[in-house]
């Protein structure tokens, strides 16, 4: 951790650098670019991107501002190990594994089933590789059962009870990490790197990112929009979620300094879309897919097909219904953009545990092959 945090929410709430504990793992602040070449693609223009993708060098993208505090939490409390969720792809379980091992923890990923893709096989064998203990269990409730059996194992074999990190990292705490985001974006507005955005779009799963952007937003007295586009059904992405992560993550704050402005968020403040889902959380869609192409063969940006892709076909959407004419418009790049396959081209799938060779052995789903 270096002596003076680089996050600018304590260089405008200094009292919280000292309240709240936290390690640095990103490197802030992350870029801000316009995409012209995609203007001239959708025929719009002030398209700019927030390169969250470039959040480190060792793996990128939002979670890591998350991780920031929620390991550093793990980290005051002396904990030895982290448990977080997620499904057999995900990219938070990965980043916790990557950053956890940084800082000494053993991580431990506990795994829901997923439609299958090429970063699926990636992102479990850059665990395989790291040597994480990782678990794979048939539904929530499965899940549940085997998190509580395996934190006591943890707490037996240790003395210590594991870190429990949520799915995503969002938590109250999760959240609070993400605020810092927004102060920094304001700082690249009053440096003239981009106007102040009038729409900012971003992927909403776990609803943390999108709580701490829109508290952020508040907090730092921007006019922002933010226009959220649910990869996930309404059950874990709705108003509702990002509500309550937005109002508890705001009271934190105030508590651990009044200096903090109080704000309240409404369902007027922002927008969720559903219809850029398709059939479901990693179920790619031919609007996603042709994005992710879009975004690639313009800007050389690499997004993917359960969160960016269905969030920027989202923009691309709204860019032809003229919905962009004469704003600003930041998109919020979640993905990890950092080259990991050096480090697993010699892994081998069959050192996993048995449930996850399915991953291995059955192939991607259509629209990744290409004859979807």
């Amino acid at each position: 951790m270096t002596p003076r945090s680089l996050n600018q929410l304590f260089q405008a709430f200094p009292t919280l650098e000292a309240r709240l504990p936290h390690v640095t793992l990103g490197d802030f602040p992350t870029p801000v670019h316009r995409m012209k070449e995609l203007e001239s693609c959708l025929g719009v223009e002030g398209l700019y991107v927030k390169r969250e993708d470039k959040s480190s060098p060792l793996y990128g993208g939002n979670k890591i501002r998350k991780l920031e505090f929620l390991l550093g939490k793990a980290v005051h409390d002396r904990a030895t190990h982290t448990i977080t969720f997620g499904y057999a792809g995900s990219n938070h379980t990965l980043a916790t594994a990557v950053f956890a091992r940084e800082l000494g923890l053993s991580p431990i990923s506990i795994h829901l089933p997923q439609h299958n893709a090429r970063y699926v096989r990636n992102n479990l064998l850059f665990q395989e590789r790291l040597g994480i203990e990782m678990h794979h269990f048939g539904g929530v409730r499965a899940v549940k059962m085997g998190a509580l059996k395996i934190t006591l194992a943890c707490l037996l074999r240790t003395g210590k009870r594991p870190s429990i990190i949520p799915p995503g990292g969002s938590s109250v705490l999760g959240v609070v990490g993400v605020v810092g985001s927004i102060f920094e974006l304001k700082h690249q507005i009053e440096e003239g790197i981009l106007p102040e955005p009038d729409l900012i779009y971003l992927p909403v799963g776990s609803c943390g990112t999108a709580a701490g952007v829109l508290l952020g937003i508040k907090a730092a007295g921007l006019k922002s929009r933010v226009v959220g586009v649910a990869v996930a059904p309404k059950e874990f992405s709705n108003k509702e979620s990002i509500g309550r992560l937005f109002d508890g993550a705001a009271r934190m704050l105030t508590k651990l300094d009044p200096s903090f402005p109080e704000v309240s968020l409404s369902d007027d403040d922002f927008d969720l879309h559903y219809e850029f889902i398709g059939d479901g959380y990693a179920r790619f869609t031919e609007g996603g897919m042709s994005c992710v192409r879009t975004f690639s063969e313009t800007e050389n940006i690499t997004l993917e097909g359960t969160y960016t892709g269905k969030t920027g076909a989202g923009l691309i959407a709204d860019a032809g219904r003229g919905r962009l004419d004469g704003k600003t418009t930041l998109f919020w790049n979640t993905h990890n953009s950092a080259d990991f396959s050096g480090k697993i081209s010699d892994a081998d799938y069959r050192n996993l545990p048995a449930q996850y060779h399915p991953y291995f052995e059955k192939e991607y789903q259509p629209l990744e092959r290409g004859d979807g």
